[in-house]
C-alpha cells in the first residue's frame, strides 16, 4: 500500500512539473535609437535580430558573351584502339578468325571491348563471327553499332558490307538497298 501511495505521489509530482507554465523572461529596456543606431525589436521568439551596417547591394547587369556556334564533330581519337593490350587482343582476334577458331575469336574481341568500347575494329569482327555463325540479326546490329564509331572509309565500307550480307540473308531488301547505296557512297 505504501508503495502504490509513493508512486502515485512521483506521478503527480512529474505531471505538475511538466504542466507548470513557463516564467516570462524579464524584459529589459531598450535603448533609445539615434541617429547611428537603428530601433531594433526582438520578436515574440526572444531572438534577437541585428541588422548590418552596410551599404545596400546594388544589382548590376553583367555583360553576355555569345559564342559563336561550331559544327562539332565527333571524333573518337581516344577510344582506346592505341593501347598495347588491345592492339594485342585484336591480333589474336585477327589470327583466330582467319584459323576459323570462332569462339577464341568472339572471346578476344570481347575482351578487346571492354578495353576499348568505342574502338569500331571489335564490332567489325565480333559482326563478321556472329554472320558465320548465321546469327544475322546481331550481326546487323554489331556492324551497325560499329558505323556509329567507324572513322575511316575503309572502315565504314567493311561493317556496310556486313548490314548487306546479312540483309540479304535475312531476306530484308530494303535494308540491303541501303547498305548498298552506302557503299556506293564511299
Amino acid at each position: 500500500m505504501i508503495k502504490k501511495a509513493t508512486f502515485a505521489v512521483g506521478i503527480l509530482v512529474l505531471t505538475g512539473c511538466t504542466i507548470t507554465p513557463e516564467r516570462p523572461a524579464p524584459q529589459t529596456p531598450q535603448p533609445k535609437a539615434t541617429d547611428s543606431q537603428k530601433k531594433i525589436t526582438p520578436p515574440s521568439s526572444g531572438v534577437k535580430i541585428t541588422p548590418y551596417e552596410q551599404k545596400e547591394i546594388k544589382r548590376q547587369t553583367v555583360p553576355v558573351i555569345v559564342v559563336p556556334e561550331q559544327k562539332v564533330q565527333q571524333r573518337f581519337s581516344n577510344d582506346g584502339s592505341q593501347l598495347p593490350a588491345f592492339k594485342t587482343l585484336m591480333q589474336k582476334t585477327q589470327t583466330a578468325y582467319k584459323q576459323k577458331q570462332f569462339a577464341d575469336a568472339e572471346r578476344f574481341a570481347l575482351q578487346a571491348q571492354r578495353i576499348a568500347p568505342q574502338a569500331a575494329e571489335t564490332y567489325l569482327y565480333l559482326g563478321l563471327i556472329a554472320d558465320q555463325r548465321k546469327q544475322y540479326a546481331n550481326a546487323e546490329a554489331l556492324a551497325r553499332r560499329g558505323l556509329s564509331y567507324a572513322q575511316s572509309n575503309s572502315m565504314k565500307k567493311q561493317l556496310w558490307l556486313i548490314v548487306l550480307r546479312a540483309s540479304e540473308a535475312r531476306n530484308h531488301p530494303v535494308k540491303a538497298q541501303e547498305a548498298r547505296r552506302a557503299i556506293q557512297a564511299l
